[in-house]
This record gives C-alpha cells, sequence and structure tokens, in this order.
C-alpha cells in the first residue's frame, strides 16, 4: 500500500464534518412587553373620627380607613447593552395602586333618615380607584448573555403619578327631597399627584426564536404616599405624613431584538 493512499479518505471525512461550532448571538437593544400584578397594603387608618349629623352640632362616630388594592402591571420597556454585561433601560408602566375606601359606623345619633349611615356605606361600596402611571430608567447588569440562560439585575429611579388623593373621602345619600350630591368627610387640600420612585428587579431572559426572548421578571417598587396621621377637624382637614411603601410584583414579557451582535466561530 502506498504511503498516501489515505489522504483522499481523510479530506473526505473532513469534508463531510460538521461546520466549526459558532457562539450565539447577543442582544443588543431589546423591546419589551409585559404584563403581570402587584401586590397592596394598608394605607392608613383613623379609628375614630367625629362627623356631624347634616344641620346639627351633634356628631357621629366613623371608623375610617384607605389601602391600596393589588392590581395588574403592564408597560414597556427598552433596554440598550453597550457591552456584554451593563446596559441602560427605560420603561413606562401602569401600575395602577388602586385605592380602596373602608368606612365603619362607631356610634349614630337618631336621625330619621339615617343620612350619615347612608354615606358611610356608601364610601364602603365605592369601587377602587387607581392609575398610577410609572416612567423610570436605570442600569441593567446581565450574565451570560450568549446563554440560553440570561440572568440580570437591574436597578431604577424615576417618577410615579397618582391620579387621585390617598387621603380626600365624599360618600353620597339620599333624603326625601331625593338624592343628594356627594358630601365631603375628608378633604386634601394639596394632594401630592406625583412622587419618586425607586426601584430594584431581579429576573432572567431566554431565546424564543430569532429575534424574540422571554422575560421573567420579580421587582420592587418604592414609592412614597401620603396617610392621615389624626382625626380631621370640623373642615374635614386633618395632619397627615409621608411614608415610603413596597409594592412587588411579577411580569412576564416578550422582548423583541432589534439590535444583537452575532456568534464567533471557533
Amino acid at each position: 500500500m502506498r504511503p498516501f493512499s489515505f489522504v483522499p479518505l481523510a479530506l473526505a471525512c473532513a469534508l463531510s464534518a460538521p461546520a466549526a461550532a459558532q457562539t450565539a448571538s447577543e442582544s443588543n437593544l431589546v423591546l419589551t412587553i409585559f404584563a403581570g400584578t402587584v401586590t397592596g397594603h394598608p394605607l392608613w387608618t383613623v379609628a375614630k373620627q367625629p362627623f356631624t349629623v347634616l344641620n346639627t352640632t351633634i356628631y357621629d362616630t366613623l371608623e375610617l380607613s384607605r389601602s391600596i388594592g393589588s392590581s395588574l402591571v403592564l408597560g414597556a420597556a427598552g433596554t440598550y447593552f453597550f457591552s456584554p454585561h451593563v446596559g441602560v433601560h427605560a420603561e413606562l408602566s401602569y401600575l395602577g395602586l388602586p385605592i380602596d375606601s373602608h368606612c365603619r359606623g362607631l356610634f349614630y345619633n337618631p336621625d330619621g333618615e339615617n343620612k350619615n349611615e347612608q354615606l358611610c356605606n356608601d364610601i364602603e361600596a365605592q369601587a377602587s380607584e387607581g392609575g398610577a402611571i410609572a416612567i423610570f430608567g436605570g442600569i441593567t447588569l446581565r450574565a451570560a448573555s450568549r446563554r440560553a440562560f440570561s440572568p440580570y439585575l437591574a436597578g431604577s429611579l424615576g417618577i410615579v403619578n397618582h391620579p387621585r388623593s390617598t387621603i380626600g373621602m365624599d360618600g353620597s345619600y339620599v333624603t326625601a327631597a331625593g338624592p343628594q350630591p356627594p358630601r365631603q368627610v375628608l378633604a386634601d387640600p394639596n394632594p401630592r399627584s406625583t412622587t419618586v420612585m425607586l426601584g430594584a428587579g431581579i429576573g432572567f431572559t431566554s431565546p424564543l426564536g430569532p429575534g424574540y426572548q422571554f422575560r421573567l421578571e420579580i421587582r420592587d417598587v418604592v414609592t412614597s404616599l401620603d396617610r392621615l396621621v389624626g382625626p380631621a377637624n370640623g373642615l374635614g382637614i386633618g395632619p397627615k405624613a409621608a411614608r415610603s411603601y413596597h409594592h412587588v410584583a411579577l411580569t412576564l414579557g416578550l422582548g423583541i431584538v432589534l439590535e444583537k451582535t452575532r456568534g464567533r466561530r471557533y
């Protein structure tokens, strides 16, 4: 057998072998649409609130409180990675943060039309009202950017807009003359509509195919809300103070990869 007779066979095997391995691509610019849920919490309670019987000088006693209900989170975020592990993000999201009002009568003076009792029941039956909108940006740190499972950490700073006061409260009632306009129980002459928001999140992304990725994230949104800290006076104005609250959210998202770095052969 001639010494080089095996060369054609070796070349044939090499040509029939799989192509050189290649690393996965790396997303640089991603637009993510997401949805999820956010937790609620108690906001404030006034255990004994004096409240006049209409057109008299006598007082009933009410227990008033407010809470933030759990709600849906919806939004869109853009993330740009200027290196494999560090990026910046911006987000616009609907946080909800619906406000639930509660009223319980502790003592009612005799009143043929039960006006204050009706008013209190109306407050208790009112639907939750929310609609908080958050706009923020921050830094995202990720690992294993070319792998099927890429964990990340995110820190954010921004603002939250609240459409209604967390203190002001009124209720309706009916008399012999028919339905009456809502009567104010608590007033808030200077409600805050915008507050600073701090956020932190942890999650992961995973590719769903060319140009798409799945995202799961747990985040904590910290924002300041006004709360009543004592009974209101005869004008319905009471002492208030701000307090920071944590709102924990779980979100699922679909990412659209707008720019990526192709993988390398080796």
